[in-house]
């Protein structure tokens, strides 16, 4: 029997990201048994890819009752500090475990930049470590021409033509990477470090990018890899 509960007791530390304030919300000791999480995961044979997912890696679901749990114990703070104050119930869109282990020259144009999960403005994402600092956290960006942080729906076309146009110009496929810092499109507004059960949580359609490190080898196995649990949250 694994143990997936959460910790109510865990450490919160609060963030606001630059000109839209938008919130950011990091939490340490996350959940109760990390040995637990860690040794579902297994050994990476229940992984699969998704060409349909820009996820640069392989995502294994969890149980329900992971994603469950968050709604229940985070709801309170979607509503104070993400001011979603007039939604009354949280849903779990999606909870898996996830590895990356795409190498860097498979990588695909939209891998290589900052990204959104939704244009929707009550989805938050919940990405929560289960490796260590040198496997790379997640940074948030700024796109420079058009200043946005967040792409709503409203942004959303007038945004991806430019970024389309702007990936061309600089012809971002003949040099693949893994998003790191600023670079002539993108700033880097700010930046978190992984940890072992650390979580952060997110809007959604916030520009962000996993800060993956490619020169650790990018491995396929869970316990030696940038294991991770990615959920998202849905606000009703």
């Amino acid at each position: 029997m694994f143990d997936f509960s959460l910790n109510n007791q865990a450490i919160l530390t609060k963030h606001i990201i630059g000109a839209e304030k938008i919130p950011l919300l990091i939490i340490d000791n996350f959940a109760n048994s990390v040995t637990d999480l860690v040794e579902f995961a297994g050994d990476g044979s229940a992984f699969r890819a998704d060409k349909n997912n820009f996820y640069p890696g392989k995502r294994k679901l969890m149980p329900s009752e992971y994603g469950e749990q968050i709604c229940r114990q985070y709801l309170p703070l979607f509503h104070s500090f993400f001011g979603s104050s007039q939604t009354s119930v949280a849903k779990t869109v999606i909870s898996a475990l996830a590895v990356a282990d795409t190498p860097v020259t498979q990588l695909r144009p939209m891998q290589m930049l900052p990204h959104i999960d939704t244009p929707q403005s009550n989805q938050f994402a919940v990405v929560h470590y289960l490796c260590n600092e040198d496997h790379g956290g997640t940074s948030f960006y700024r796109h420079k021409e058009t200043g946005y942080q967040t792409i709503t729906q409203d942004r959303l076309y007038y945004y991806a033509n430019q970024v389309k146009k702007e990936a061309m110009a600089n012809q971002i496929h003949k040099t693949p990477k893994y998003m790191h810092g600023s670079d002539k499109l993108f700033e880097q507004l700010y930046s978190v470090e992984a940890r072992m059960n650390r979580a952060i949580i997110y809007p959604s359609n916030l520009l962000h990018s996993g800060n993956v490190n490619a020169a650790l080898g990018l491995s396929s196995v869970p316990q030696k890899g940038r294991l991770t649990i990615g959920s998202f949250i849905l606000l009703e």
